[in-house]
């Protein structure tokens, strides 16, 4: 990736840019150095410390803020600031020359790399943006009828910059999907597939839509990413767990229950994927079934409200005991609590205080939230055994 950068950067540096019009005024100027305006400029034209040629410009901003040279005083600050790598001057300045020369793709991309450089993520996002439009014009320009060697030279030239353009502008987009805060992952991640919809960093985008809205905290943006990413790969039962496992958590059981079936229903019926060992496909397979069975469990047991959801509750988390035991942790003791709970909720006549007994004790011995809760119980059913 570093190497590709270097690459596209020392192609935009190397390569002359086209003059456009709108540039001549920033680029080829006349200075009448007779002029109180002029006369600042020649001396800083002749400075020979870049600080003091950079002090003398910055005070012509501030003496002759509407000078007719004005664009031409801040194209030599951006590229001033730039050498030194004091990036967020070069971004501030920067800003003031997009205004002064919108369409210079020049102005736009050395704009971009201090943005870049001094993380202003939300500017950069919005300049990326609408960089790409000048570059494309400028790479897709149709060549000039009889051109002169000079003029297809220069036509050359100006097509290999922008195209390095488009790439540096490809590239910096995803370096705000890596290095940007989660909010702004997102808004970067749909200008990559909005500008460019064939990218190679579009790989495993999925993946890190989900991670940037788990990353946020936004569950309804998390659910949105997790269901694009399921329709781009039925395949992933990952992604089907945690699906059920946020409608749990949101108490709709319909879709936990729905999306847990399907989870067991895929394990149960899916072949080891290519590259992967039998055995080590049927001890996922294993894990993930009971996982389901244990989310189903769950979601039967939370609605609860009579006997047939506690004995539908129970049925499913017996069949996960043995997953869920191994893992142990708080999943485990919450696995004991509902199977005690189930067992005392279907007693009949005693038949069930042993099992009721064996579970709420495991609940009351593994740390968790239903602890201590579940201690209480066991001490009222052991009581209520003994009476």
């Amino acid at each position: 990736m570093k190497s590709l950068l270097v690459l596209i950067l020392a192609a935009l540096v190397c390569a002359p840019l086209a003059v456009a019009q709108e540039t001549l005024e920033i680029r080829n100027v006349e200075i009448d150095s007779q002029s109180p305006e002029g006369a600042v400029l020649t001396q800083a034209g002749i400075a020979e410390e870049e600080a003091e040629r950079i002090g003398i410009l910055e005070g012509f901003l501030n003496d002759y803020p509407e000078s007719t040279y004005l664009g031409y005083v801040l194209l030599q600050l951006q590229g001033l600031y730039t050498q030194q790598q004091n990036w967020d001057q070069a971004a501030t300045v920067g800003e003031r020359l997009v205004q002064y020369v919108p369409g210079d793709l020049e102005v736009r991309h050395n704009h971009n790399q201090a943005l870049l450089n001094s993380q202003q993520w939300p500017a950069l996002r919005m300049s990326l943006a609408a960089t790409k439009p000048l570059a494309d014009k400028d790479a897709s320009a149709p060549p000039p009828e009889d051109p002169t060697e000079d003029e297809e030279m220069i036509y050359e030239s100006s097509v290999d910059y922008a195209n390095g353009v488009i790439q540096y502008t490809e590239w910096a987009i995803n370096v705000g999907i890596i290095q940007s805060p989660p909010a702004e992952q997102i808004q970067f991640m749909d200008a990559l597939k909005e500008l460019y919809p064939e990218s190679a960093y579009l790989e495993g985008i999925d993946a890190k839509y989900v991670l940037a809205y788990q990353q946020q905290g936004d569950i309804a943006g998390m659910v949105g990413a997790l269901e694009r990413a399921l329709a781009n790969n039925p395949g992933n039962y990952e992604y089907l767990f945690t699906l059920a496992e946020l409608a749990l958590g949101q108490q709709d059981y319909e879709t936990a229950i729905a999306r847990s079936e399907e989870l067991i229903t895929f394990m149960e019926e899916q072949p080891a994927p290519e590259g992967t060992a039998e055995e080590a496909w049927e001890a996922t397979k294993t894990r993930f079934t009971a996982l389901g069975q244990f989310l189903t469990g769950s979601a039967h047991f939370q609605r609860g409200g009579n006997n047939n959801a506690w004995r539908t509750s129970r049925r499913h988390l017996l069949q996960s005991v043995d997953v869920v035991k191994a893992e142990g942790g708080e999943r485990y003791g919450m696995l004991s609590w509902m199977l005690g709970f189930c067992y005392v909720k279907l007693d009949i006549a005693g038949d069930n205080i042993r099992q009721a007994t064996h579970w709420m004790g495991e609940a009351a011995k593994t740390p968790g939230p239903m602890q201590a809760q579940a201690a209480q119980t066991l001490e009222a059913i052991q009581k209520a055994a003994n009476e």
